[in-house]
């Protein structure tokens, strides 16, 4: 449920915020996309494997990459 969460946003992003989204080419825009497109319509099409490579694999990149965005003026800009 946190990926689809996660992934929903970047969707509302990506939608509502399109500037944001040009400025952080950092973040797998699409790829989250596809995630929450994945998980919330392919029912009998999600690979436990993916999910769980997703979520042991990406998601700590991604949060460091957050953390990083949040903290950016403390890197001295």
């Amino acid at each position: 449920m946190s990926l689809l969460m996660a992934s929903e946003i970047a969707v509302q992003l990506i939608r509502n915020h399109a500037d944001f989204v040009a400025e952080h080419p950092e973040f797998p825009w699409e790829a989250m996309r596809g995630m929450k497109n994945r998980i919330a319509h392919g029912y009998f099409d999600i690979d436990p494997q993916k999910v769980w490579s997703t979520a042991k694999d990406d998601v700590p990149d991604l949060v460091d990459k957050l953390h990083a965005l949040r903290h950016w003026r403390a890197q001295g800009e």
